[in-house]
């Protein structure tokens, strides 16, 4: 049913066919008779029906993520291959399924949930929100090509032996990040990526690891060239080593697509104006708060931030109800740390900051001020003390996500 909907061939006989679901992921369904006409009395025949006699109609999977969150982490039900089969279409089942894939998310513990939509509007109807765009520039080589070279830099082919030092780096410097999902655990497995992955790793001169570039070459019947995935480093004289890295492929190639993140540190050391977005659709990033006190208490505060203030998340969408996203919560901020608590609406002293769902979604998702979630018709309000603890609180640069699911 997958790849009816989005492409590829299964052939269930083949040996590289997939025996089942891959560790980490959650499937859930919803079955529907074969035959599900009706009688001629008029009854519906799916009461009758025995669950041999029954079809998947709907399916998606529920991934077991964890995203950086300004300096702290949060389980993320990451969703893909939602579908819904031809001849169930416009029967009820994408919002049944989808408002169970997010009670089962709360169940799993998430605090959140993530997916990349083909259809942005009919997730927003449950409460998911843009926070992102995966975003991709051209840039010419030539350009990089006249880079100077940094003193006390180096790089290394990245090997078997290399490659967890790669993975300690990414992990260490985007834990400050919003979104950005920690490779660990059965989608990340140890080793070389494969299918073409290459990448450099920079060190100094005391040896100490200092960022890295990887790429795919692009060859065949597209049009030649170099797939960056992603450029980190410690500071911007690294940054600055590693583009002159990627200009040494101008012999075979004009100019590279690079990958980057939202407020991406590389963008201040481009040495052109010359760099333009990359032709073709940019996927977006949708996220969607399943427990708000899991979320909160999950981000770490600003050294020197103090004060409580009362958080109430309104939820009018078709999936309010399915997980503990909305109410009440008196939120105290002391010594590095939220503490959250679900509260009875009484009367209180607290100042309080009232959203929607969606504002809630970009808002604690990270990155995104008050401000920003009223300039897009958001309901976002907020007395003064409240609204200043919130937004310093969630500081932090745009959400990103490198990883596509």
């Amino acid at each position: 049913m997958s790849s009816g909907a989005f492409g590829g061939r299964f052939d269930p006989a083949s040996p590289n066919a997939p025996q089942g679901f891959a560790p980490g992921e959650i499937p859930l369904g919803i079955d529907v008779p074969a035959d599900a006409g009706f009688s001629a009395d008029g009854d519906s025949a799916a009461d009758a029906a025995s669950p041999a006699d029954t079809v998947l109609a709907a399916g998606a999977r529920i991934r077991r993520d964890r995203i950086a969150l300004g300096g702290g982490e949060a389980d993320c039900g990451g969703i893909s291959g939602l579908v819904v089969h031809p001849a169930h279409r416009g029967d009820g089942l994408f919002g049944q399924l989808l408002r169970g894939v997010l009670a089962r998310c709360a169940e799993e513990g998430m605090a959140l949930s993530m997916l990349y939509p083909s259809n942005p509007e009919i997730y927003r109807g449950h409460g998911y929100q843009v926070v992102a765009r995966v975003e991709s520039l051209l840039v010419p080589l030539l350009d990089l090509q006249r880079l100077q070279p940094v003193p006390g830099r180096r790089t290394l082919a990245v090997t078997e032996a290399t490659m967890p030092r790669v993975r300690a780096l990414y992990e260490e410097l985007t834990a400050g990040d919003n979104g950005m999902l920690r490779r660990i655990g059965p989608f990340f497995p140890p080793g070389l990526p494969g299918q073409g992955w290459c990448a450099v790793l920079l060190v100094d001169e005391a040896g100490r690891d200092r960022g890295y570039v990887s790429w795919t070459r692009r060859v065949g019947q597209e049009e030649p060239g170099l797939d960056v995935h992603e450029l980190l480093g410690r500071d911007r004289e690294d940054r600055l080593a590693l583009l002159r890295v990627l200009g040494s492929w101008s012999t075979v190639t004009e100019q590279i697509r690079l990958r980057v993140r939202s407020e991406d540190p590389v963008l201040d050391v481009l040495p052109s104006g010359r760099t333009r977005p990359a032709p073709g659709p940019v996927p977006l990033v949708m996220t969607r708060v399943v427990d708000t006190a899991a979320l909160l208490a999950a981000r770490p505060a600003p050294a020197g931030l103090d004060g409580a203030f009362r958080l109430v998340v309104d939820d009018d969408t078709a999936s309010a109800g399915t997980c503990p996203a909305a109410g009440t919560f008196d939120v105290a901020i002391s010594d590095g740390t939220v503490s959250t608590t679900p509260s009875a609406a009484a009367p209180s002293a607290l100042p309080i900051v009232r959203l929607d769902a969606h504002a809630a979604a970009l808002l604690l998702t990270g990155g995104r001020s008050l401000a920003d979630a009223r300039r897009l018709g958001l309901r976002a309000e907020a007395d003064p003390a409240a609204g200043a603890l919130l937004d310093a609180l969630a500081a932090g640069p745009r959400p990103s996500v490198l990883d596509a699911f």
